[in-house]
């Protein structure tokens, strides 16, 4: 009986169903969908439109699929411009790393608060050289440390012992536009160096400051006036020049300056900028990240090469268990002597990122410097002999790249629109009426269980015994 009852309910539910398509079919807007409905059709008429509508329906489903992923994978697009005359261009960062990164005032100080060795002690000449060699070395020129790699006592926070003897800024800066006056210290793959205009080396800073640091970098007009950048020093210092945007990359050359030699260094630049809209998409639509857009949580800037740095990080991990202090910022055991020493020996798999598989999104914001020109002159008489220069020299920029959104939201509305009424003669009222037809069954279908419920439940009340046995005597009298 159960059995039955269960069979006869789901044979209503499905007729039910059927009717209400049916009546759709006969009442929708949407093409086609009339004549698989309507009634003295053939049977293999119906069957022909139901093949046409699926096929128009399969339509719309594919091409509106097609526009999404559009929209959520490349709605943007990198044009080149030229109309530069009304253009602000971004003036190199410069990294200044001196070749001798000791300050002797500050090495005897830092020898004796670690091993309470003074000058007349007979250690005092080793430990010496082990603090120059660490303080001198760099990513890629670690072999000094074969000679201390067994010693104990040596193993000591590197990273400290570095930024305690790092010299003091000596540059003299000038400039067409006002530079930031404070270089500012930090930590890079060749050691402990000082930075200026870039906005993007606050987790490879040494001092980390709390003040609201600017978010652009230093930018000048183009006009007949040459952009230009003087930096005046008196002693062996390397110059990184490289994007504002951006840390020092230690595997491009620098430009090299001594007392008395002057470089005079054409720069050309390509600069690639982002509309306003482009910061709202995310990031895997718009394919590039901005510099306050950090891909760890530990992190509060993100630029290329950090990112190829933590790369390296995880490769120095693999290959000999630590981390060098170049990367302080990163967690994991920091490496002894020991372990920088091991580092040596995989140089050339550091610089090419060999064994790890290292994916770095573009920047949205990037400027790219390549020298044009370079020539160099020795000054021997006063009153230049006694100080280097590095003349930078920046040629206006004719193009740049921009990248700006073509497919945005109401594109993709269009697009759907389009192949609903391409296919299905369809509109938006058209839709609202499937939601309006589904909300009406569903309510028409509430009212009759409500109904039915109501029959169940209301039932006549039957009379008492005793009052159907005087009914029927009354009935008896009467015949």
């Amino acid at each position: 009986m159960n059995t039955y009852r269960r069979k006869s309910r789901i044979h209503k539910i499905i007729t039910s169903i059927i009717e209400n398509i049916k009546i759709y079919c006969l009442n929708t807007s949407i093409h086609g969908f009339y004549h698989i409905a309507a009634p003295g059709r053939h049977w293999t008429e119906r069957v022909l439109w139901l093949v046409v509508t699926s096929i128009a329906v399969w339509g719309v489903v594919d091409i509106s699929l097609g526009q999404w992923q559009r929209y959520n994978e490349n709605p943007t697009v990198v044009t080149l411009e030229k109309d530069f005359r009304t253009w602000r261009f971004n003036l190199p960062a410069v990294t200044a790393c001196d070749q001798d990164r000791v300050d002797p005032d500050k090495l005897e100080l830092a020898i004796k608060s670690r091993w309470n060795v003074g000058p007349d002690d007979g250690k005092y000449e080793y430990l010496k050289n082990f603090t120059k060699i660490v303080a001198n070395s760099d990513l890629y020129n670690l072999g000094g440390y074969e000679h201390f790699k067994d010693d104990q006592s040596l193993n000591v926070d590197l990273f400290e012992l570095a930024i305690e003897v790092m010299p003091e800024y000596r540059i003299k800066t000038d400039s067409l536009e006002t530079l930031p006056t404070q270089w500012t210290p930090v930590m890079t793959e060749t050691g402990a160096c000082y930075t200026i205009n870039s906005i993007a080396i606050w987790d490879i800073s040494i001092e980390k400051s709390n003040r609201n640091d600017t978010t652009d970098p230093v930018s000048c007009k183009y006009s007949s006036q040459s952009c230009y950048i003087i930096l005046q020093c008196k002693n062996i210092i390397d110059f990184y020049v490289h994007s504002p945007y951006d840390v020092p990359n230690i595997m491009q050359p620098p430009y090299t300056t001594y007392p008395s030699l002057n470089v005079f260094t054409e720069l050309s630049t390509l600069e690639t900028r982002a509309e306003d809209g482009v910061r709202e998409l995310p990031p895997r639509s718009r394919h590039c990240l901005y510099a306050d857009e950090p891909t760890k949580e530990s992190r509060k800037v993100y630029s290329t090469n950090m990112c190829r740095q933590d790369c390296r990080s995880r490769l120095a991990m693999q290959l000999c268990g630590c981390i060098p202090f170049y990367y302080f910022y990163n967690d994991g055991p920091k490496c002894t002597p020991k372990g920088m020493f091991c580092l040596s020996a995989h140089a050339h798999r550091l610089a090419i990122f060999n064994g790890v598989k290292c994916m770095c999104s573009q920047q949205c914001l990037d400027s790219i410097f390549r020298e044009f020109s370079k020539d160099q002159q020795v000054w021997n008489k006063a009153p230049f002999h006694d100080q280097g220069t590095l003349r930078l020299k920046l040629r206006p920029p004719r193009e740049r790249y921009s990248r700006y959104i073509v497919f945005h939201l109401q594109d993709l509305i269009v697009s759907f629109g389009g192949a609903a009424g391409l296919f299905l003669g369809a509109s938006f009222i058209s839709f609202v009426e499937i939601i309006y037809f589904i909300l009406e069954c569903l309510l028409r279908f509430k009212s009759r269980g409500s109904r039915d419920a109501t029959k169940v439940l209301v039932k006549k009340r039957s009379e008492p015994y005793e009052n159907q046995i005087k009914e029927l005597n009354n009935i008896l009298e009467r015949i």
